[in-house]
């Protein structure tokens, strides 16, 4: 004889029965079952605290992006920059977009130069925008030899993240 309980009557869940309830419900969810996105940031890293607010506005307009980044402070020409260029090519392989994030800093930084045209010679989808509205503000010499715009943030920043997240 099979009983079937009333639900008014049953055992309250535990804690952890609701959790992984709520697990469930969320794994289950079509957003969760779309894959992650990673996205290289290249930015020199006293601009930290603005990349920081871009990562943070750009997880906002697809939560699906993981930032990979490398704030070197290593010389170009050090002995392990062979090294870290190699870890570093590695990680812009893995990225599905690449973000140049240009500061105040940023101009002639042999780092951000090699990285931009890493990315460019992979044929990564490059996008390089502004980290604040100064009118002084320029693209730096690699994005100009490239005729890669530089883009002020804001709205037109949220629709490129946007486009990009639905073209993959």
């Amino acid at each position: 004889m099979i009983e079937i309980a009333d639900p008014e009557f049953s055992e309250p869940k535990s804690a952890m029965e609701r959790l992984e309830e709520m697990a469930r419900g969320e794994v289950f969810k079509p957003q969760a079952l779309l894959p992650r996105r990673r996205a290289f940031l290249i930015f020199r890293a006293e601009d930290l605290d603005r990349v920081r607010e871009f990562c943070s506005f750009a997880k906002g307009v697809d939560p699906r992006l993981d930032f990979i980044d490398f704030a070197l402070k290593v010389h170009f020409k050090n002995e392990n920059a062979v090294y870290v260029r190699r870890c570093i090519t590695k990680r812009i392989e893995a990225s599905s977009i690449v973000f140049v994030l240009v500061g105040k800093t940023f101009q002639d930084c042999e780092w951000v130069d090699w990285e931009v045209r890493e990315s460019l010679r992979m044929k990564k989808n490059l996008v390089a925008l502004r980290l604040n509205d100064e009118p002084s503000l320029k693209a730096p010499k690699v994005l100009r030899d490239h005729r890669i715009k530089l883009l002020p943030s804001g709205e037109e920043i949220r629709d490129l993240i946007r486009k990009n997240a639905s073209d993959r």
